[in-house]
């Protein structure tokens, strides 16, 4: 005698559910994340200041925590001084890089000074006290 496995449907609909809250929670948890959100207008106002006050980076096109950067600046990266170290990269000046020592990337220098280095992904307030510039709000 064959017995035949009966499905039952409250099981299904239970299963879907909880498959549901986790895809809902996954994206919950990267729209979070990622939720650094500042006005544009108060980005571009604020990296024409740090450029008014020669700020330079320094980064590669490969570099993911250069990537980062650009990111949060956004369309506003266009107005930073920016160098590329790489000699494989567009515009590279990486024998400046060399010459300015430059080991790690992205690094920020303010008014040519190599003490006053920041390394890595700086936020905006750690970039407003070197400069004086007045830091984008979080929406």
């Amino acid at each position: 005698m064959v017995k035949k496995r009966v499905k039952k449907k409250g099981n299904g609909i239970f299963i879907i559910g909880i498959v549901a809250l986790i895809a809902l929670g996954i994206i919950l948890i990267f729209a979070f994340k990622s939720g650094e959100s500042y006005d544009s207008t108060d980005v571009e106002a604020f990296t024409k200041c740090l450029v008014e006050k020669g700020t330079v980076m320094y980064g590669t096109f490969w570099c993911p925590k250069c990537a980062e950067v650009k990111k949060k600046f956004g369309e506003s990266f266009r107005y930073m001084n920016y160098v590329e170290c790489d000699p494989r990269g567009d515009n590279e000046q990486s024998e400046l890089c060399i010459e300015k020592g430059i080991e790690f990337y992205a690094t920020f220098e303010f008014n040519g000074d190599p003490d006053s280095r920041l390394v890595g992904k700086p936020t905006f307030q750690e970039l407003s006290e070197k400069t004086g510039c007045p830091a984008p709000v979080k929406k």
